[in-house]
């Protein structure tokens, strides 16, 4: 059983009146202590990556991918510790042609928000890597291997060696905080794998229609630690199917 993430009080105090803690929590309480866990940790990563936690108007989960089978890993990951199904519907809003699995359930998402994910626009937020999960090397890995998954990149010419890489954007505001949140998965990358990587901050900037500029915060792993990478964290899915014929071309 893994370190205690949040318990039942802990979940009380996001709630301001006791009318709304009893309505919503008396099919919840079985759930605590919320134990940590590499699923857990994964769910984490999704939301940071592909993922959304909404707290206004209402706490809602969303996650979105090209892929529905991807879709349905997160919910059967939900399913597994939550006991909840979500809604698989195409998304209209965007033409990359995606589709979103979203789950109305505000104690949930609570949960979620107190282990770590970040509520609202996250190029708009502060956050960070939880301790629960830097704190153990399993837990670390499972998260890495999905926020790479989410937003990572291969780059790769035919008669070079491939590098991996990763990049968010944040608002000004933020830009400094992005930066230690990969200086941490930098770290620990090197710290629990012998993984070398790099962080920096873009020059771009992009001008959002709400006025608001934000600047890209990249990690790449060189070359020479691509395939400890690939042992050691991996990506799930067709990411890495990718990135093992490369290297097969290599090793």
């Amino acid at each position: 059983m893994g370190v205690v993430v949040l318990t039942y009080d802990d979940l009380l105090t996001t709630y301001k009146t006791r009318t709304h803690r009893i309505r919503h929590l008396k099919d919840y309480a079985h759930f605590f202590p919320v134990n940590a866990n590499e699923t857990l940790a994964g769910i984490v990563a999704d939301l940071m990556g592909d993922g959304n936690l909404q707290k206004t108007p209402v706490w809602r989960i969303d996650f979105t991918s090209k892929d529905l089978e991807e879709l349905k890993r997160f919910e059967n990951e939900m399913l597994r510790i939550f006991n909840i199904n979500g809604k698989i519907r195409p998304c209209s809003t965007n033409k990359y042609h995606t589709y979103n699995i979203g789950f109305n359930c505000a104690p949930i998402a609570r949960i979620l928000y107190l282990a770590g994910v970040p509520a609202g626009q996250k190029v708009l937020q502060k956050f960070g890597l939880p301790n629960w999960i830097k704190e153990d090397k399993n837990y670390f890995r499972r998260f890495c291997q999905r926020l790479f998954t989410c937003e990572g990149s291969i780059n790769y010419k035919l008669g070079r060696s491939p590098r991996i890489g990763m990049n968010m954007w944040k608002c000004e505001e933020h830009l400094n905080q992005g930066r230690v949140f990969f200086e941490e998965i930098a770290d620990l990358m090197k710290k629990y794998f012998d993984i070398d990587s790099k962080v920096s901050v873009g020059s771009s900037k992009n001008l959002r229609k709400d006025g608001i500029i934000t600047r890209p915060v990249y990690i790449l792993i060189p070359s020479k630690a691509t395939l400890i990478f690939y042992k050691e964290i991996g990506f799930e899915g067709e990411k890495q199917n990718r990135l093992s014929n490369i290297l097969d071309t290599k090793v």
